[in-house]
């Protein structure tokens, strides 16, 4: 059972003045005598409950049979949450272990473990102090090394901030909630329940896989409203309201865990709450405590806009129609050069000069097949909705200089552009994977072709 401590412990001084204070106002009031009579509030005295509480304490960090997960943050927005290992022992010996890239001698991200002592101390509440050196701890609260941390967060001799006394603010055996004495960041115990390396290996693991260079921006949603979040991957989140020049952005930091991430402080989207987000069962998502608020990697926005790839169709999967105009193209391809021929026709940027974004005509250039160029035609490609593709074609549209070239003695650009034609639509888009496809299809809305993306 979780057992909450008072940050500050009422001795009976204290509660001798609030009671005369009280009685003197019930007294004015009800125009009665009143008299204060002291007598003891609890079974102990201040110190002995003090020492009681301290004892729980210890032997609840004592006997997590694997330790605990510390996640840490420092009390600053700008920097990422950590996970440190902890084992406490009944000596006051601690063991931490960790990957992080503050640590220091050529250790960054290289897993270590440190022992250290730590202390209860009784102060006006207990405080979980560890106030010698450790190496996977204390690079992380050095406030004077501007060589070991980057410069940008040493100022004013606070470093990053961290701290190494927590006040003690609840405690069981599936949680302890501690908060940073000096710079008062909320830090969190919860048992481990793998190895510690284990438990690091599969955080970043998850981490890489819906966390990725490549797609950085998500969708937050209740349903019914949504928001952003921005660089998931940094750990250091901004929350804002639109992608592009947010009016209104806010900075959250969080820790990774093996099932998802827990922001620093309990946020909300239009009144619906949220702090720790785990895998949906269908890895479409990344879903709060009760489901009730997603995270989605904008996916569909990678696709349609095709700034980083090129998605090409399946040639086989195109209509009969469709195939016969692309080995027209290709037979025109070879009266241009005969070595030229058909590598693919795809939906993204093209690489010849005045490039356009469009649909993209991939064709080698030797009989080898092992050199190839692209030649574009523009095509206009938006998301009418969530996970949707609506491609239009104008008979107006440009070509890039590729085309112009191949234009100039073959009919590739007029049979490309029929091709295009039968391609306008809009499409319901379903990827092969959720947070950084790389094939999805195309089903037109209502009725119509399915094309496959590769």
């Amino acid at each position: 059972m979780k057992q909450i401590v008072m940050e500050k412990t009422i001795n009976k001084g204290r509660l001798v003045v609030l009671s005369f204070i009280i009685c003197q106002l019930l007294c004015s009031t009800m125009l009665t005598s009143c008299r204060f009579e002291d007598e003891d509030y609890f079974d102990e005295s201040a110190a002995q409950r003090i020492e009681t509480i301290t004892g729980n304490i210890k032997q609840t960090l004592v006997n997590a049979p694997n330790g605990w997960v510390m996640q840490y943050f420092t009390g600053t927005d700008d920097i990422e949450g950590f996970n440190i290992m902890v084992r406490f022992d009944n000596n006051n010996k601690v063991t931490m272990g960790g990957d992080h890239r503050f640590l220091r001698d050529g250790k960054a991200g290289i897993y270590t473990e440190y022992a250290s002592l730590y202390e209860l101390l009784k102060e006006d509440g207990p405080v979980l102090a560890f106030n010698t050196w450790n190496d996977v701890l204390t690079p992380l609260v050095d406030p004077v090394d501007p060589s070991a941390a980057p410069k940008n967060l040493v100022k004013d001799g606070e470093g990053m901030k961290g701290d190494h006394n927590f006040v003690v603010i609840s405690y069981g055996s599936d949680e302890v909630l501690l908060r940073g004495e000096r710079h008062s960041a909320r830090v969190r115990l919860v048992p481990c329940d793998s190895s510690w390396e284990n438990y690091l290996a599969a955080t970043n693991t998850l981490k890489s896989y819906y966390a990725t260079s490549t797609i950085t921006n998500y969708y937050v949603t209740n349903g019914t409203d949504t928001l952003y979040f921005k660089n998931l991957r940094r750990g250091v989140i901004t929350y804002c309201e639109r992608i592009d020049d947010p009016l209104f952005p806010t900075t959250i930091n969080c820790v990774f865990t093996p099932t998802g991430f827990r922001l620093h402080h309990e946020n909300d989207i239009k009144g619906t709450k949220f702090q720790e987000f785990h895998m949906a069962a269908d890895s479409t998502c990344l879903l709060s405590e009760n489901d009730s608020v997603k995270v989605i990697a904008l996916w569909d926005n990678y696709i349609v806009n095709a700034r980083n790839a090129t998605w090409n169709f399946d040639l086989e999967q195109l209509t009969d129609a469709q195939k016969a105009l692309a080995d027209q193209i290709d037979a025109e391809l070879k009266k241009f050069n005969k070595n030229y021929s058909v590598a693919s026709i795809g939906l993204g940027r093209s690489t010849g000069k005045n490039a356009v974004k469009g649909l993209v005509l991939t064709y080698y250039t030797n009989a080898a097949k092992t050199k190839s160029n692209t030649a574009g035609l523009a095509l206009n490609t938006s998301r009418p909705a969530y996970g949707q593709m609506q491609i239009a074609y104008d008979a107006e549209c440009k070509v890039d200089g590729n085309m112009e070239a191949l234009a100039n003695r073959c009919d590739a650009e007029t049979l490309l552009r029929q091709l295009a034609a039968t391609l306008s639509g809009t499409y319901d888009i379903v990827p092969n994977n959720y947070f950084l496809p790389t094939g999805c299809t195309l089903q037109a809305v209502g009725s119509g072709n399915k094309y496959v993306l590769k």
